[in-house]
């Protein structure tokens, strides 16, 4: 018995602290090389508005951005979020080949035998790694609007945004609901993209990948991804129209009333162009980050300590 809990007690222990090999997975955005590549990004916009050294440290790495209150928050989010899903959400959910499966299972039933093609390989892999892309871009969009259209959802959605000093880590800053919801979608997004392409091709299906990610997955992190979360002022000029640069998604972030629900996409911008939320960032400017615009008009309170933020409802205002 005691072995028991001692085993459980190690086990738990080294997933609860396993976020820190985040920094070692290029599935993750906090990948030292996607961070390293920010950096570098960081350093050559300041360097071209000339700003000093200085103030280069204080935007990318002093210790009062990463010790700030709502920084410590971010992390607690990243490691509590991350034993709940070890713990009970991939318990619950299990993998998105089973899944893959019952899905392709059911299109058999359906509609009757498939593998309708036998394609190239490389043809193949280049459709199942755009067509997936675009699948999970759009289903995230559409997740992220519903987190703020919706009152029932935004009451969860309203801790991301109650961060007031944006850094990378402040990607894993959601509530364990959202988080859950977030898992859901994008195991459902793969399994029906997967299960589709094993229906009408009679070929082995795989991505185009780089360090075993997608290879949009590589590309959209090293070109500057996690400038999106912090206090770094990048955008794209005319090619926001199609991706969203850093400091729209800074706007998104803004407590400016002009800039309450803009931007929600995560990398291409003409979904925001279809559901009238687009905004460019140029003649823009984000003075402050947090919840003071959304939550006068919203919120009638949220807790500010992480255990509070974890369990304790939000109330609203009745707008009558």
């Amino acid at each position: 018995m005691i072995s028991d809990t001692a085993n459980f007690a190690s086990v738990f222990v080294a997933v609860v602290a396993e976020p820190i090999t985040f920094l070692a997975s290029p599935h993750k955005r906090i990948f030292w090389l996607y961070l390293l590549s920010s950096a570098f990004i960081a350093i050559v916009v300041m360097w071209i508005k000339k700003d000093s050294l200085r103030l280069v440290v204080q935007k990318v790495v002093t210790p009062r951005l990463w010790l700030h209150r709502s920084s410590l928050h971010d992390f607690q989010w990243l490691f509590f979020n991350h034993a709940l899903r070890v713990f009970l959400v991939v318990p619950i959910l299990g993998g998105s080949l089973s899944l893959a499966i019952i899905i392709n299972r059911w299109l058999l039933q359906t509609f009757g035998p498939g593998n309708f093609w036998l394609l190239p390989e490389i043809w193949v892999s280049l459709a199942f790694t755009v067509v997936l892309f675009l699948a999970e871009d759009f289903s995230r969009f559409l997740t992220h609007y519903a987190f703020h259209k919706i009152p029932h959802l935004w009451r969860f959605h309203a801790v991301h945004h109650s961060a007031e000093i944006l850094t990378p880590v402040t990607l894993y800053r959601i509530h364990w609901l959202e988080m859950m919801v977030s898992s859901v979608r994008g195991l459902v997004v793969l399994a029906s993209v997967s299960a589709v392409f094993m229906y009408c091709l009679d070929n082995p299906i795989g991505l185009i990948d780089i360090l075993g990610v997608s290879v949009f997955h590589f590309f959209f992190n090293m070109l500057g991804a996690n400038l999106r979360h912090s206090h770094v002022w990048l955008g794209f000029g005319k090619f926001e129209k199609w991706l969203v640069s850093p400091a729209q998604h800074q706007i998104h972030h803004s407590v400016d009333a002009a800039h309450i629900d803009k931007n929600f996409g995560a990398t291409l911008a003409i979904w925001d162009r279809m559901f009238g939320s687009w905004l460019a960032s140029k003649r823009q400017e984000v003075t402050h980050f947090g919840l003071v615009a959304k939550q006068a008009e919203t919120l009638q309170s949220l807790p500010e300590n992480f255990w509070g933020q974890c369990y304790k409802n939000i109330y609203y205002k009745n707008k009558s």
